[in-house]
């Protein structure tokens, strides 16, 4: 049986739509042959998480966040939906931590066992938490010794004021004039 040119080429630009639908899902790391579950984590601030930032569980990549919107309650709360593979458990009470995945600040999603005996199903909410930032980090680090450069800096400034105090004119005289009188009283000694 002859096929017609038009039955081929329909043939052909239905497998190009479908593997281009395929391949923009894969680069956005969603592999639609895969079966997978959604969950969710309310955040008040996701710190510059962006959609396809991978999710881990002790390091190693189960998923990949697949959507941030905000919460439809209209409080400004962020909703953050990741996608994790079909075979994945993990406890009920397990928290969905926002952390710096490298030095350059790239935000990914850690997630935290936690210790419940219920596990969490497709479509829950997990438990929520941020990673403080390296600017925060340093600041912590930072300001016990920009406390104590402060306290050191209002001590010399005491001093510098007792020593201008001591070194005004008149007291400059009465100075000079007693090391003058001591000096008399060492000659005066030597004889």
């Amino acid at each position: 049986i002859k096929m017609k040119a038009e039955f081929k080429i329909g043939i052909v630009g239905i497998f190009s739509i479908f593997l281009l639908i395929w391949g923009i899902s894969f680069l956005k790391g969603k592999n639609i042959f895969l079966k997978t579950n959604e969950y969710f984590s309310i955040y008040k601030n996701i710190d510059g998480l962006e959609t396809s930032a991978p999710v881990r569980i002790n390091g190693l990549t189960v998923g990949n966040v697949s959507n941030i919107y905000f919460h439809p309650n209209l409080t400004g709360d962020i909703i953050v939906q990741f996608t994790l593979k079909n075979d994945i458990r993990f406890p009920k009470n397990t928290v969905a931590k926002i952390y710096n995945s490298d030095i350059m600040g790239t935000k990914a999603v850690q997630l935290i066992y936690g210790n419940s005996n219920l596990y969490a199903s497709h479509g829950d909410t997990l438990f929520s938490e941020i990673e403080n930032g390296l600017k925060d980090e340093v600041n912590k680090q930072v300001l016990p010794l920009k406390n104590k450069a402060e306290e050191l800096i209002s001590s010399i400034d005491s001093v510098m004021t007792v020593i201008t105090t001591v070194l005004d004119k008149d007291a400059r005289e009465s100075l000079s004039s007693s090391l003058r009188s001591l000096n008399r009283t060492f000659s005066t000694m030597e004889l």
